[in-house]
Parts: C-alpha cells; structure tokens; sequence
C-alpha cells in the first residue's frame, strides 16, 4: 500500500516541538499508529450489549470523524460508577457537539446495566457489559493490593466472613477463596491500602471542599432506615430526632457531608438491590480507566483509578480533562449547582457557627440566670425600667446597634461580619464577659432578654429591629440571625 507523500513544507508540522526546561514532547503525526489501549478496547470481544447479553456489533471506538471517550467503570453497583455517571450523563449533550462519542462499560450483567441505567439515567446505547471483567484485566487495571487469603484461614471462618458482607458467602465452595480473595483486596482499598487517594477522597466527602461546587440539589432527599436527610443538605430526621445541619445557609462550595450524603443514596440503591447489581463478586476488587482517543486512535488522555472513589484525577472537578473540548462551564462543573466557592464573604462560617449552635441548647440555662444574676447585684425595678428605655432610644436612633461582650469569639466575629460588608455601627460592649458584668450592664442584659426572647450575645438590631444574634435566630424565626442574612444577602440590602 502506497504512503501518502510529505512536502519539505509540511515537514515542520510532524518534527517534535521543543518546550521548556529541556523536556522534548513528540508532536502526533496525522499518520501516527493507534494507542495499544485503543487496539485492545476496539478488538475486545468479552463486551456485551446489555439489552441482549450478545457481543456487541456497534463499534466501541473509531466511529468516523468522532473522537471516542471511553469509560470502564468497576462493577455497576459500586460508588465510583454510578457517581462518575451522574457527571457524565450532564456532559453527554456537550460531548456531542464536541463530536466526542461517549462509552461506558462496566462490570455486570443485563439485570444490573437495566438497573443502572433506570438509576443514573445513562442511555443503554451508550453503556455495554463486561460481566467477568475481562476487558479490565487485558488493560492491566488496578486490583488493589494483590493480597491473598493466607492458607491458614479455614473455609469455615471465610465463610462466618463473608456471610457478613453483601451477597454473603458463594454456594459453590470452589468460588469460596476465590471471592474471599476479591473481598479482601477491595476492603484493603476501602481502608486505603493498596489505593492512593482514597481516605483522602473519604474525608473530602465529609469535611467538604471549596475547591469544588456544591453536589446536592436543594430539593434532594435521601432515605436510609429511620434516617432521612433532605430536602437539601439541611433538614435531617433520625426517627423522632430533626434537626438542622449547621451549614444549611451556606451556598456556592461543596459542604460538609454534603458528598458524603450522594454516597450515602447511591449506597441505599446498590445495598438494597446487590442481588441485582452484583452479578460476578470475583471481579469485586477491579478497578476503572477513562481514555480520550482521537479520529486515528491516538491517546490524547487516560487515567488508570489506583483505589475507590478516585475515577477522576481531579475528584472536585472529574471532568477537568475535557474542558479543551467541551469548553470550562460544562467540565468544571457539569451538574450546573452553585459555583462560587463559598463567595468572597467569609465571616460567619467555620467551627463558631456549629459552636453557636451547641451553644443555644444552654440558652433555658442563661434565661434563668440572666434576671437573677440583675437582682443578685442589687438591681430594682427602677433600673430595668431605665435599662429598656436607654436600649430602646439607642437602637432608635442609630441605624444598626452591636450588643457584644470583649472576650466573646461570637461578637467578635459578629463585628467581623459588619466590617466585611463595610457597614457603619454602633458597638456597645457590656463587659468582658456575663460573669463579669455590674448591676448596670447585667440589668441591660436582662432587659435584652426581656425585649427578644434571646439569653446570649451579640444582639443586633438594624432600623430598630432585632435580628438575633451571629448564628442565633429570632425566636419568632422572622429573622435566622447576622450570619443567616449574610449568607441569603439580605444583610447586605438592609444595612446598605
């Protein structure tokens, strides 16, 4: 077969460019063979359509004038696979009009691909099967870290093991150490053994990130038992306990437990319906690959996953490697949740505001406390008398009024909130601290009480209206207190 010819003037285009710090990257000729990995996916004959169960007759790369982004994903009833499709699925509109043809193989049989799909909404025209996983292991992809069952371990005591685990122990007892060992590798990699990245991803998922966009829409819920989280990170119900998290308010950034909970659903699905979604427990332990292939075959990416819950290179934004293609908006943050990292207002977050929380459940205490604490000190009805009226003409007649004590973290970092927002105040500091005030100021403090229902400082009232104090409502729940109005921007709006 005759070789295009290559004009002298055409030479520049195919010799290796030079970059910096001496380092020679080979430029890809037009006429440059097709990846190993490319060969291998294209000729591979282990994966099925999963609508048949038959070997696929669709190509699964090489469609023509398409670059191809193939995914192997670890069994479909796992975290990775159904988290790295949710992003996926987002994408998918923006893949074709890049002419990028999306496929996703995974580990499982027809049942679990119909459950699949059903679940994250990943189209069976773009997922096939691989059910032993044979496609994985022809790509050498990571298996954790290769231990073995030690001899010593008696079949009985594999077997009271695995009887603990999802789908319990094999009924054929050939298959007992061969799924034993496949169970072992992956739990190595669940406590990070053998797999890079993982508690580094598991710990992101409860602390947070904001490096990364918010992951759970407001109108979410998720049920798991007697516990139900949702709608939105807020609101969680643990049989007769509801409550609040902390962090309800805060928008723009992934939030504390925020990942976590997506996990926690896709864990619900899977963990009750693994019958259907975990066909082949001995391909447990094999772990996924992402490869972008251009028009010819070449590699322009690829990313071998070394543990669980690191199908992605750059976890807080999975689908980095694409932005060349499908441009930024849509790789950065595919889901198209509030993106800001947490906005450039930072006061009123951190380990104070679950601390205010706490804090509240001893306001009963500081109720009865605060009038006796007055008395105690000598005050008569005269001085509350006097007290209200010196409160009521101060917040009358200065815009936005701070009641703080010196060495409280809460009013300084209410303060703190104000000078972000650049808005002028009147502080009014009624000692060090409640244990160290006089008559006079432990009688203003217990008018404050008597006036908004609330037992701790700060106070805040703007235009004569109290609002409550940093992470403190009002208890008529008019008003979710300075941090709450900072974080829905209406702090902003009133004391403009």
């Amino acid at each position: 077969m005759m070789r295009p010819s290559v004009s002298l003037t055409a030479l520049p285009l195919l010799i290796p460019r030079v970059v910096a710090s001496g380092l020679v990257i080979s430029a890809v000729s037009a006429f440059s063979a097709p990846s190993p990995a490319y060969e291998t996916i294209r000729t591979a004959n282990s994966v099925l359509d999963p609508r048949t169960g038959q070997q696929v007759t669709r190509p699964l790369v090489g469609k023509p004038n398409k670059k191809s982004l193939v995914v192997l994903l670890p069994q479909l009833g796992e975290f990775d696979s159904s988290e790295y499709c949710e992003f996926l699925v987002a994408a998918n509109d923006a893949l074709d009009k890049a002419d990028i043809d999306l496929k996703v193989i995974g580990i499982g049989d027809e049942l679990a691909a119909a459950e699949f799909c059903s679940f994250t909404g990943l189209s069976p025209d773009v997922l096939s099967i691989d059910p032993k996983g044979e496609l994985h292991g022809d790509l050498n992809l990571h298996v954790g870290p290769n231990f073995d069952v030690p001899d010593g371990v008696s079949d009985d005591v594999l077997t009271f093991a695995l009887n603990q685990l999802p789908g319990g122990a094999p009924d054929d007892e050939e298959m007992l150490r061969p799924v034993a060992r496949a169970w072992l590798n992956y739990l190595a990699m669940c406590a990070g053994i053998g797999a890079p990245g993982t508690l580094r991803e598991i710990l992101r998922g409860y602390f947070g990130d904001k490096k990364a966009p918010e992951r759970f829409r407001d109108d979410d819920v998720v049920k798991a038992g007697f516990i139900t989280i949702g709608p939105g990170v807020g609101p969680v119900k643990m049989g007769p306990i509801q409550y609040n998290q902390w962090f309800e308010d805060e928008k723009g950034y992934q939030r504390p437990v925020e990942l976590a909970t997506v996990r926690l659903k896709n864990m619900v699905e899977v963990l009750t319906k693994w019958g259907k979604y975990v066909s082949n427990p001995l391909a447990i332990d094999k772990r996924g690959a992402t490869y972008l292939f251009d028009e010819e075959g070449s590699e322009l990416y690829s990313y071998k996953s070394r543990g669980v819950l690191t199908y992605s290179e750059t976890m807080p934004r999975p689908l980095t490697f694409l932005a060349p293609y499908i441009g930024n908006e849509i790789a950065l943050n595919p889901l198209g949740l509030s993106d800001n990292g947490g906005g450039e207002l930072k006061r009123g977050r951190g380990i104070l505001k679950p601390a205010g929380k706490a804090m509240g459940l001893l306001g009963f205490i500081f109720k009865l406390e605060n009038k006796l604490q007055a008395k105690l000190l000598g005050a008569e009805e005269a001085d509350f008398t006097a007290a209200r009226k010196e409160i009521e003409d101060t917040i009358r007649s200065e815009k936005i009024v701070i009641y703080t004590y010196g060495l409280s973290p809460f009013s300084a970092e209410a303060v703190g909130v104000l000078d972000e927002l650049g808005a002028k105040y009147k502080k009014i500091e009624l000692g060090l601290e409640w244990f160290l005030l006089d008559k006079e100021k432990s009688t203003i403090r217990a008018e404050l009480l008597e006036m908004t229902g609330q037992s701790s400082l700060p106070h805040v009232f703007v235009d004569g209206r109290h609002i409550g104090g940093l992470f403190t409502g009002t208890p008529d729940g008019s008003s979710p207190g300075l941090a709450g109005l900072k974080e829905s921007g209406e702090l902003k709006q009133m004391t403009a």
